[in-house]
């Protein structure tokens, strides 16, 4: 899928529930909408890594231990770059360059049980 520098880039965003049949369907959404980036919360996991991820598609999550956030990008044309001092098991923070142009993407998840400031903290 190529982008053109000046066009809009489509996206979407998801809370998957950590299930594997949200996933597929979100994976159906992608191919059939030309979606060029996912903003997902509460992705599904296996042994602490997103699956059910089409091949080729590229996933950002941060750290080993149990993400509640993530990106997926599937435009090769899209470089993005992880910005691990802003991330966590609940935020991903992307720079992202779609030829001369640059901006960010973040995929945030905030338990709707806990103040703000509880899920803010870096």
């Amino acid at each position: 899928m190529e982008t053109r520098h000046n066009a809009q880039i489509k996206c979407n965003q998801v809370n998957l529930q950590h299930s594997r049949a949200a996933t597929d369907n979100l994976m159906q959404i992608i191919s059939t909408e030309k979606i060029e980036i996912a903003l997902i919360q509460k992705p599904y996991l296996c042994q602490n890594r997103p699956k059910g991820i089409a091949k080729g598609y590229r996933k950002y999550i941060y750290g080993d231990g149990k993400s509640r956030a993530a990106i997926v990008i599937p435009n090769n044309a899209l470089d993005a770059l992880l910005i691990t001092q802003l991330s966590n098991n609940d935020a991903v923070l992307l720079e992202i360059h779609n030829g001369s142009k640059c901006f960010y993407a973040a995929s945030v998840y905030l338990d709707y049980n806990d103040s703000i400031e509880n899920n803010l903290k870096f």
